[in-house]
């Protein structure tokens, strides 16, 4: 009888296990393979653009400040996916004026799901 029941517990913690390492997977070949494309600032008008992206469990949200045909700042609108992504992107998109910019190393999803949200705006 107490055989019968680990094994049960068992298969039971095998199922919640792979579940959860699928949903934690899931997306990230996708995510890793988003193109992101030039956007020419030049043509911006001074204001405020906001952009999206979803895809699987990576939504970013943001506000894009944009002043003199120059970005200005960069503000995440939804729960921040990664802070310290976020941030360093913002830094490097502020400095090149681009979103042609490196991922941050171990979160290269994440990354491009900013930088592709960041595009979005500008591309309005």
């Amino acid at each position: 009888m107490m055989f019968k029941k680990t094994k049960i517990f068992l298969s039971v913690l095998i199922v919640i296990i792979g579940s959860g390492f699928f949903a934690m997977t899931r997306g990230i070949k996708e995510g890793k393979n988003v193109e992101i494309n030039s956007v020419d600032i030049s043509k911006l008008e001074d204001g405020t653009y906001v952009g999206k992206y979803s895809k699987d469990r990576w939504t970013s949200e943001v506000e894009v400040s944009v002043k003199n045909q120059k970005i200005e700042n960069i503000k995440v609108l939804t729960e921040p996916l990664t802070p310290d992504v976020s941030s360093e992107l913002w830094e490097k998109i502020i400095e090149k004026q681009n979103v042609n910019v490196d991922v941050i190393s171990g979160a290269t999803v994440s990354s491009k799901a900013y930088l592709k949200s960041v595009e979005n705006a500008l591309k309005k």
